[in-house]
């Protein structure tokens, strides 16, 4: 049998622990179930992790990273604001819609963090890094555009994110997908309408 690194083992396990999470859901994803659909003894779950609570944490931070890879990766600032948003939201929205499950798998992990003491402060960790990666986004799209936000960067990372938020648990909910389409101009417009003009500087 070839040998297989501790660092490869774990990426099978995480790996693993999103399938099944997205399957059966975070309660029923045992250590068992995890290393059943990764093809491994439960001694090697314990050789590689600590705890269950522990691969919580890597599976946390494996989603939230590509989450974030992939936000960024759409949010491209232009000259024209509402344009910009209107982009960014509609591609987050199209890489939703290609993997729903992945997004159930985070919503279980936020939810399970913030009942789980040992993990209460990952949730908090989940949304610093969409508010800031939003808030990157908006600092640079003011530059792009020549423009100035009306509210603090902050304030505006955190609607935009609840926003985009909101529209994806409701999708989940209730697979309206023609209902969230039609709303994510309307956001855009929304929001650049917090933009204004910065005049340019005389000569």
């Amino acid at each position: 049998m070839p040998y297989v690194s501790a660092e490869q083992r774990r990426r099978d396990l995480i790996d693993a622990a999103i399938r099944v999470t997205a399957d059966v859901g975070l309660a029923a994803a045992s250590t068992r179930a995890i290393c059943a659909e990764a093809g491994v003894q439960q001694s090697v779950f314990h050789y590689c992790f600590s705890s269950k609570e522990e691969l919580l944490r890597e599976l946390t931070r494996e989603v939230v990273a590509e989450i974030v890879g992939t936000a960024v990766e759409n949010l491209t600032p232009g000259v024209d604001v509402e344009e910009s948003l209107l982009q960014g939201l509609t591609g987050l929205w199209e890489t939703v819609t290609a993997q729903p499950e992945k997004q159930l798998v985070f919503y279980e992990l936020t939810v399970g963090a913030l009942r789980a003491p040992d993990r209460s402060d990952i949730a908090q960790w989940q949304y610093r890094e969409y508010y800031a990666s939003t808030g990157t986004f908006l600092t640079r799209l003011a530059e792009t555009a020549g423009i100035e936000w009306t509210a603090p960067i902050p304030v505006l990372s955190r609607m935009v994110t609840t926003a985009i938020d909101g529209l994806i648990l409701g999708w989940l909910a209730d697979g309206r997908a023609d209902e969230v389409e039609a709303s994510l101009a309307p956001f855009a417009k929304m929001f650049a309408g917090m933009a204004i003009v910065v005049p340019a500087a005389v000569a």
